[in-house]
């Protein structure tokens, strides 16, 4: 126990991606953190496969780019297969995408916990704690206690108590413990079905030549009205299918691996290497009624979930983490009031909600299994010629600069991340000059116009700033053109990025960078405290 009567700043319960992110943000800004997970190694079966370039840009913020960079594999176009076995849809990725990554990846889910955990969690002085589950919890005006009982592994990975039990206390409890979730209905957090429910039969393999299925699409779908289909590489050496379960099928009928292989009998044979998984999931759609109540907070599949066919469950869980992570950092310094949490809640369930649904639309697309509807389908969706681009929707409500008058275009928006020089190095924007706030102006000095009380505040949130004119002060050299092209298609002379990289807002002219700063002083709820009396209040 602490000096002050606390285990750990951060309770969370739940080590898979999106727990572990949140506990290495955390961690590497200095605070104490613990995270609990029921079992005793990572889990060696894969479940999500899908990672898209903000989320890529998240594992460079945490030091992660060059571990994982041969275990992701580039998603170049996404495929839809009609009823006829011919193309239906291609949605074309081409060039870097916003976040200054390739648009989407596949990868194998052990492979990533695993670089987390020893690449990003240890160094930032994480405490994990393996073999407990959580059992009980109270809260009270200043902290958190959970309770836990120790449990070992049984075969078949079966977990069994062995009576040892502890109590730990926390300033804030993050249940990032899955659909399931402890943390949630220990909270009285209630959820809302949105109505999709569909059993698939998610089938994973091991090929020994990864070679012999190059023929096979990255990522595909085939909307086959007698067997909807998902086909796709997860990671380098993975191969994933997913198969529906017809109306009169019951989980039970997979059992046996016969039925297993003679779906795969087309594509994947016994010889062509083993099978690592084979079971069946229930796709729900639901979304928690709250992300916070009081001390405690949820995010990832606690908070919601999402049907497969967008690939976004993970992506949208480690969206929440990255959104928490920053927010609650400030909190935790006494550098804002604890207000700031309850945008997290505005900002994230919209996004959230609308990437279910539109998974949910998609997902009636691919189930369709009357013939004569799916001939139609193929039909309407042939004639309206390629789809756009799939991008997710702006936050609309939260911490974002809302001027008076016109709105800001850019506000709630996802930065662009380009290739900058500074002092002879060149790379990625996050790496050469720097993550968390980012002030970015077209040219001249950006603290130029700036009171001392405004570069006080970007000196607390130990914000970074760069000008696009590399001669001037904080200057780079915009290598590829991106920010640049991005700045001047919205007449913007700055933007200011939040540290989860959406903006906070823009401003035209220099004279407006003070008004753009006030603005996020004030819904930031700075307080003063000993550490910042003087200099924010």
């Amino acid at each position: 126990m602490t000096a002050q009567g606390l285990d750990a700043d951060i309770a969370i319960v739940g080590y898979g991606p999106v727990g572990q992110a949140l506990a290495a943000l955390l961690g590497r800004a200095g605070h104490r953190v613990v995270v609990f997970e029921r079992f005793q190694d990572i889990y060696r079966m894969p479940r999500a496969v899908h990672l898209d370039h903000e989320i890529m840009r998240l594992l460079q913020s945490l030091g992660l780019a060059d571990v994982l960079a041969e275990e992701m594999v580039p998603v170049r176009d996404y495929q839809w297969f009609g009823a006829d076995g011919e193309l239906l849809l291609r949605f074309d990725v081409e060039g870097l995408a916003r976040s200054g990554w390739v648009a989407d990846y596949m990868f194998f889910q052990p492979e990533l916990e695993a670089a987390i955990h020893r690449h990003a969690c240890l160094p930032a002085g994480v405490t994990v704690e393996r073999g407990w589950v959580a059992d009980g919890l109270e809260e009270s005006s200043d902290q958190v206690e959970l309770t836990l009982h120790r449990v070992s592994e049984q075969e078949a990975g079966q977990l069994a108590s062995t009576g040892e039990h502890r109590t730990v206390r926390a300033r804030w409890l993050v249940g990032a413990d899955g659909a399931n979730s402890f943390v949630r209905e220990a909270s009285g957090i209630s959820r809302r079905d949105l109505g999709f429910q569909e059993r698939w039969l998610v089938v994973d393999a091991e090929p020994h030549n990864m070679g012999a299925l190059a023929h096979l699409p990255i990522a595909s779908q085939r909307c086959d009205p007698a067997r909807p289909t998902t086909i796709v590489q997860s990671g380098p050496r993975h191969r994933r299918w997913e198969f529906m379960l017809l109306p009169h099928e019951q989980p039970s009928d997979f059992e046996d691996p016969e039925r297993v292989w003679a779906l795969l009998e087309p594509w994947y044979r016994a010889q062509d290497g083993p099978l690592t998984r084979s079971t069946v999931y229930e796709f729900r759609s639901m979304v928690a009624d709250h992300m916070r109540k009081g001390r405690v907070l949820i995010v990832g599949d606690a908070a919601h979930l999402t049907p497969p066919f967008l690939g976004q469950g993970l992506c949208s869980g480690l969206r929440d983490a990255a959104n928490l992570a920053w927010k609650l950092d400030l909190v935790l310094r006494g550098v804002a009031h604890e207000r700031l949490l309850g945008t997290i809640e505005a900002e994230r369930q919209p996004q959230n909600d609308a990437v279910i649904r539109l998974a949910i639309e998609l997902g009636k697309v691919l189930c369709q299994l009357d013939p004569e509807a799916a001939a139609e389908r193929d039909a309407t969706l042939r004639a309206a010629g390629p789809p756009p681009p799939l991008e997710l929707a702006p936050l609309t409500a939260g911490l974002l600069h809302q001027p008076i008058g016109a709105p800001d275009p850019l506000a709630g928006t996802l930065s662009v991340q380009g290739v900058v020089e500074r002092a002879g190095r060149e790379g990625r924007f996050d790496d050469v000059v720097g993550g968390g706030f980012q002030l970015i102006v077209a040219d001249g000095d950006p603290l130029e116009a700036l009171s001392r009380r405004e570069r006080k505040l970007l000196d607390t949130l130990g914000a970074t700033v760069a000008s696009l004119d590399p001669a001037g002060p904080h200057g780079v050299r915009d290598r590829d053109g991106r920010l640049t092209a991005w700045l001047a298609e919205h007449n913007a002379h700055a933007v200011l990025v939040r540290p989860d990289f959406y903006v906070f807002g823009g401003a035209a002219s220099p004279h407006a960078v003070p008004e753009l700063l006030e603005d996020l002083r004030t819904q930031l709820h700075i307080i003063s405290t000993p550490a910042t009396s003087g200099v924010l209040a």
